[in-house]
């Protein structure tokens, strides 16, 4: 491993510093139903043509990739959801 490679945290770690339950949150990871959710999810997204990760959608604007968060955020603000 290089050593300017960033080190991902354990899966356990990330929901732990969400301050989730661990082992709840594992037990229903590996439940059926999240993984038919998340072939739900990634043919939906793949319908909507998302090619990077993280991607944003409001409406029919995508967003994608980190340095576009500003201009995601500007238009959750214009939208109007509520």
């Amino acid at each position: 491993m290089a050593e300017t490679q960033l080190k991902r945290p354990s899966p356990a770690c990330a929901i732990s510093e969400a301050r989730l339950d661990v082992e709840a949150v594992l037990r229903e990871a590996e439940e059926p139903e999240a993984g038919a959710e998340l072939s739900r999810n990634t043919g939906a997204a793949d319908e909507r043509g998302v090619f990077g990760v993280p991607t944003f959608l409001v409406g029919d604007e995508m967003f994608w990739g980190q340095d576009r968060l500003d201009f995601f955020g500007r238009a959750v603000e214009a939208s109007d959801t509520t």
